[in-house]
């Protein structure tokens, strides 16, 4: 288990990428030809902004720990129904939840 120090430095290493990658974002929004570009360091940001969130601090333990697996089971049904493309994903998404159900650990 890594203690606070390096779980704070790993937090801050993340919040720092997570700006650079959205940082870099905005510069390249002057230059057109470079939209691809852009619109990968903005997920990339996104993505980084959202992990930072939910890494442990020295007051409370990581965000995903309190995360019922049976939460996670259902948001992906609802999503596989509710959401057109997802609907093409729904085998695999099957299989996951099966595989999930059998591998979570007995109470």
């Amino acid at each position: 288990m890594p203690d606070d120090d390096q779980l704070r430095r790993k937090r801050i290493h993340v919040g720092l990428m997570a700006l650079a990658c959205l940082a870099g974002a905005v510069v390249l929004a002057k230059y057109p030809e470079r939209e691809g570009l852009q619109g990968a360091l903005v997920r990339v940001g996104i993505l980084l902004s959202a992990f930072w969130l939910v890494l442990p601090t020295k007051e409370r333990p990581a965000a995903w720990k309190k995360l019922s697996s049976n939460w996670v089971l259902v948001s992906g049904v609802v999503a596989a129904i509710a959401l057109p493309r997802a609907r093409a994903m729904f085998p695999v998404i099957a299989v996951i939840i099966a595989i999930a159900w059998f591998a979570k650990p007995k109470k």
